[in-house]
């Protein structure tokens, strides 16, 4: 039997979440939106997560003005069946 996400864990820690994250970031007076999912644990694992990322993305500038319009965890997954067949690549 398939392990689902829930099922799998880290050295016995708590599984890790899927988290939506929304956020701006202003580079130069040019602005960038951002839609992003991040898996952690909790909040502030996610806040250093999208930290190190932005630290990845943004590493030849300055400063970075960052603004989080949204950062919840995915608590509900759609029905992908209902998709079926109605749209393609």
């Amino acid at each position: 039997m398939a392990e689902t996400w829930e099922d799998v864990t880290r050295d016995g820690t708590q599984p890790l979440k899927e988290w939506v994250v929304e956020y701006t970031v202003v580079v130069n007076q040019e602005t960038n939106q951002h839609l992003n999912i991040v898996y952690g644990e909790d909040l502030a694992d996610v806040q250093r997560r999208l930290l190190n990322e932005l630290r990845k993305n943004y590493a030849e500038n300055e400063r970075i003005d960052v603004t989080v319009q949204r950062m919840e965890e995915v608590k509900e997954t759609s029905d992908s069946v209902i998709f079926e067949g109605c749209f393609t690549p």
